[in-house]
């Protein structure tokens, strides 16, 4: 936990200091690398992260994804994996070679809703060991509310798992608007789930 509050931490630090994305990654690399020279047994922490800007019209979105989950882009009944056309090392390992940080460029339709989640979402697994797969279930017509997509989401993870997940899971989800004085506007919800 004492990792994860530094890396948010600097997180929230060098989001209002750093001009570009590669220079914020860079930043949570160097928190990661403290950690790890800090650690009592010399053991070396990492941690999986995706660090994401959006432009100011809302119809981009960049990323960075560090040995995450990939997100899901869910727009018109179909939901989309953002995987990564250059996998990268998680933080906390970038001395093992990653040369630079990719950054990727997607489009962010007007009513598209982006949908991140931890591992612990992907790993969960019904009574059969069968892992979920939240692809299908968010290929299908669905409101653009951030909040009712995590819902559905979540109860379909319910429904999968008999209710019980092994790994603490949490979810947030974001929608592209357009409001009526056709301005770009964010929606976001955000959810939790503990596991057993």
């Amino acid at each position: 936990m004492r990792t994860v509050n530094g890396l948010l931490g600097s997180f929230h630090e060098a989001a209002t200091r750093v001009p570009d994305l590669p220079g914020v990654v860079g930043r949570l690399e160097e928190r990661m690398q403290e950690v790890n020279a800090e650690s009592a047994e010399g053991a070396e922490s990492f941690a999986t992260a995706i660090v994401i800007e959006i432009a100011a019209d809302g119809s981009i979105l960049h990323l960075s994804n560090l040995g995450h989950c990939a997100p899901l882009l869910v727009h018109q009944g179909r939901a989309r994996p953002l995987d990564p056309a250059d996998p990268t090392l998680p933080l906390g390992l970038g001395d093992l070679g990653r040369i630079r940080v990719p950054v990727e460029r997607h489009p962010l339709p007007s009513e598209a809703t982006l949908v991140l989640f931890t591992d612990g979402v992907l790993e969960a697994r019904d009574r059969h060991g069968v892992f979920y797969d939240p692809v299908p279930h968010l290929s299908r017509p669905l409101p653009s509310d951030p909040a009712a997509i995590l819902d559905t989401l979540l109860a379909d993870l319910a429904r999968h798992t008999g209710g019980r997940l092994d790994d603490d899971a949490a979810l947030l989800a974001v929608t592209h608007r357009r409001d009526a004085c056709d301005g770009a506007a964010a929606q976001s919800a955000n959810r939790t789930s503990e596991g057993g």
